[in-house]
């Protein structure tokens, strides 16, 4: 039984600033190339890692390009929200957004956002896929990559976790992160997205298969970004052949897309090097220029909402809430 993995589209109708071709035909394009790849190994469904779309309500057009494109899809279509998805990275808002109304119109797509449901596939259901979308709670002590159902002990199954969150083969500069070497899990293999970098395949010694095969798309002109494979997972899970040729049940492979073009032909860098450039003018500048209380003065947006929130003694959650909305704002200039 085969399954295709896709990290993050975020379908967008306009062209983020550093790409230089056309941004959403690339994006389709891949999707094309994917159904053609469903066709070969003959899949069971397409996972998708969540963030469908680059922002949570999008134009008609776009909404509408999208249905028809996932409509050609050979196979049903399994996904989760992710932050992107959602306003305010909040969950409880998901029913107000393009991506529930791209859900009813399509059928082929199936949006869990219930960490209890499940999904079954197999002659006697031997494969569970279930999913954990992003919210407040995903990264927090490790939450969000362990299903959170009980399943029949009357015959054994293979577990499939998806979530859109932080899971890292490293530790990154920032707070919000899960490991793949620390993880709790009882899935057999976890499949993520939301860190658009992705860290390939990780197969731990416990026998647990994690995976991120990185965001479909490039969004940004970084070096890591122009560097990068875009490219897809195609999972084989086969338990009746596993003890009897003594190999993994479940396994991986990593596949690099055609349709998808050089790094260095799509993005453009000369903005990115120009914001790196007053970026640190403005660095140099803070490092110079004191309030009177001798304290420097603070440019960067986060640093000033944090030290705001501790002088005041805000809430956590009220310092993440502006956060967020600040994000969204951001995101809605790009």
């Amino acid at each position: 039984m085969k399954f295709i993995f896709v990290g993050d589209p975020h379908v967008r109708g306009t062209n983020p600033r550093n790409r230089k071709d056309e941004y959403k035909q690339a994006l389709f394009n891949k999707f094309l190339e994917i159904y053609d790849l469903a066709h070969e190994h003959d899949v069971e469904a397409l996972i998708l890692a969540g963030d469908t779309f680059d922002l949570p309500n999008v134009a008609n057009s776009v909404l509408n390009d999208l249905a028809d494109l996932l409509s050609e899809s050979p196979v049903p279509i399994y996904t989760t929200a992710g932050n992107h998805d959602i306003p305010g990275y909040n969950i409880q808002a998901y029913a107000n957004t393009s991506l529930r109304l791209l859900e009813r119109i399509v059928p082929k797509l199936h949006v869990i956002n219930d960490p209890a449901d499940a999904s079954y596939f197999g002659d006697r259901n031997e494969v569970v896929i279930t999913f954990t979308p992003y919210s407040g709670k995903i990264d927090v002590d490790g939450y969000g990559y362990s299903p959170e159902n009980e399943l029949p002990p009357f015959h054994d199954h293979y577990r499939i976790h998806v979530a859109h969150g932080m899971l890292l083969d490293h530790e990154p500069p920032f707070d919000r992160f899960t490991l793949v070497q620390e993880v709790n899990t009882s899935a057999d293999m976890v499949l993520t997205g939301h860190d658009h970098t992705g860290y390939g395949v990780y197969r731990r010694a416990d026998g647990k298969i994690f995976c991120n095969p990185g965001s479909l798309t490039r969004l940004s002109a970084s070096v890591s970004e122009i560097q990068r494979t875009v490219q897809v997972a195609l999972i084989t899970i086969d338990l009746e052949n596993s003890e009897k040729y003594n190999r993994p049940a479940g396994d991986i492979q990593l596949i690099p897309l055609k349709s998808a073009k050089p790094g260095e032909e799509v993005l453009d860098r000369s903005r990115i090097e120009a914001d790196q450039k007053r970026q640190y003018a403005m660095e140099s500048f803070a490092a110079l220029v004191q309030n009177s209380n001798g304290e420097k003065v603070l440019l960067d947006i986060p640093t000033i909402v944090d030290t705001i929130a501790e002088q005041n003694n805000i809430p956590a959650g009220v310092r993440e809430l502006a956060l967020a909305k600040i994000e969204e704002a951001r995101l809605a200039t790009l």
